[in-house]
């Protein structure tokens, strides 16, 4: 008796029919090309970093001086308004006002210097005005003189000049250890004032030069130009797209095939910002991003791989109700991923919630995280994700159906230990085995073999899912270990 019901229970547990979430696998990228920056040994930074993503503009450019190349430093509109210019040997700094601190800078250490020189010509009509700022640092801190609080120097510049070299005098040596020194240019006061910016402001730089010292500036000339490296980002994912503190990138550290999504936490003058990505187009400027529920799906499944010490990423899936042109939400479930080491699986059965709660619902948002907001205090805490899929619960039904070429089969099923899959005509592939709290378990490959037997003697009781992948898609078969 017990023999001639192991086909019907198999056709019980059947095999469930995926989708992939579009580009769920990260495989499809769009490649950004970038603007040209001067080249340099150590991270220089400008205002094109920032206006580039936002507005497809740049205010920071190369242009000829008759003797090369120079800098050009242009305050420029656009359709979020007029958008100065500025140019640091180092990067931004995370405070404002007098107690700014810069990041980063040139290697510099010779107390003789007495200011700094610089070839230049410029137009600040009217009350319009730039400024020169350096800053020399001590183990990333502010050392010696300055006219703007510790180690800092800062310079207006007002009114109109040809082509002179311009010296911005310090009147003392520096006179104290310092190992870098930061240098900036801008085309308004972006420190000490809250006024509009005029449009058509400009300025122009080159041969930038330290007075009375040894130390040189790298590529102060501006003699060298590259393009910067093509920004990839994921088809039919909302990220932050920052080219100063890069919270994703392409990683090809993948679960399956070539590429994975990697989040990156990052830090911001002491305050942990995690990465953040929700899947789907927005249906406006600021809309929701949401994605259809395929018609029978009720489950839910990632890999990912979150490397941190003691951190929390997130996933947090957010069900909707259409009620006109509006999405009601109607369920949420969220899920918190400790650290690892290695890709595990996440498998979840959003239909029967959905079920037991009373609700229905025909659209979904996903957003995934690399840290708890608020509460995460790791910079760098990495979360890479993959192989997001919605797939059909699995049928329940009675009497046998015809099988599809495609179709793999559990024998037996129940099993006491061993199970045997006969895969028809699919011949290569690999395939994961997780247990009942969607835990990823094993990954094997398979090639040129009809059947594969797996041994379960060792696990406990329970349901154990077998998802094998192949040329064609993926197919999920789930075994009962009694």
């Amino acid at each position: 008796m017990k023999k001639s019901l192991l086909p019907v229970a198999f056709l019980a547990l059947g095999t469930a029919t995926f989708a992939q979430v579009q580009n769920g696998d990260f495989e499809n990228w769009i490649k950004k090309s970038l603007f040209n920056h001067p080249v340099s040994e150590f991270n220089t930074i400008s205002s094109n970093h920032e206006i580039f993503m936002e507005y497809d503009e740049i205010n920071v450019s190369q242009v000829e001086n008759g003797e090369g190349s120079a800098m050009r430093l242009e305050n420029i509109p656009t359709v979020g308004g007029v958008q100065p210019a500025f140019y640091i040997f180092g990067e931004t700094p995370g405070q404002s006002g007098e107690d700014l601190i810069f990041p980063g800078g040139m290697n510099a250490s010779d107390p003789n210097v007495t200011g700094i020189s610089v070839d230049m010509r410029y137009d600040f009509p009217g009350e319009s005005s730039g400024f020169m700022i350096a800053q020399f640092k001590l183990d990333g801190n502010p050392v010696g003189p300055g006219n703007m609080g510790t180690g800092t120097f800062f310079f207006p510049i007002s009114g109109q000049q040809d082509w002179e070299n311009v010296v911005f005098d310090f009147e003392t040596t520096i006179d104290t250890q310092y190992d870098e020194i930061v240098i900036g240019f801008a085309t308004a006061d972006l420190i000490g004032s809250d006024s509009d910016f005029p449009e058509g402001v400009w300025m122009e730089i080159d041969n930038v030069s330290l007075m009375n010292s040894t130390d040189i500036v790298p590529n102060g000339d501006f003699e060298s130009w590259s393009q910067l490296t093509p920004l990839q980002t994921p088809v039919n994912m909302n990220v932050e797209l920052n080219l100063i503190n890069p919270e994703f990138q392409r990683s090809t550290d993948a679960s399956e095939g070539q590429y994975a999504l990697e989040l990156i936490s990052q830090n911001y003058d002491g305050f942990v910002q995690p990465a953040k990505a929700t899947v789907g187009n927005a249906t406006s400027e600021g809309g929701l991003a949401v994605i259809d529920i395929a018609e029978g799906h009720s489950m839910f499944s990632f890999d990912y791989k979150y490397l941190a010490v003691d951190d929390l990423a997130k996933v947090e899936l957010t069900f909707y109700e259409e009620a006109g042109e509006a999405f009601i939400p109607v369920y949420g479930k969220i899920f918190e991923l400790e650290p690892t080491n290695d890709y595990q699986s996440i498998e979840y059965s959003f239909g029967e919630e959905l079920d037991n709660n009373f609700v229905s619902a025909t659209k979904m948002s996903i957003e995934v995280s690399s840290g708890k907001a608020g509460e995460s205090n790791e910079p760098n805490s990495r979360l890479l994700l993959d192989n997001m899929t919605t797939s059909t619960a699995l049928s329940v039904f009675s009497g046998f159906t015809k099988l599809k070429s495609n179709r793999i089969i559990a024998v037996p099923n129940p099993t006491l230990g061993r199970v045997s899959f006969d895969m028809g005509k699919i011949h290569r592939g690999s395939y994961r085995v997780y247990n009942h709290m969607g835990h990823q378990i094993e990954y094997n490959r398979f090639r040129n073999t009809r059947y594969i037997t797996y041994d379960l003697t060792d696990l406990p009781a329970g349901v154990y899912s077998f998802r094998f992948y192949y040329d064609e898609g993926i197919r999920m078969v789930r075994v009962v270990r009694n």
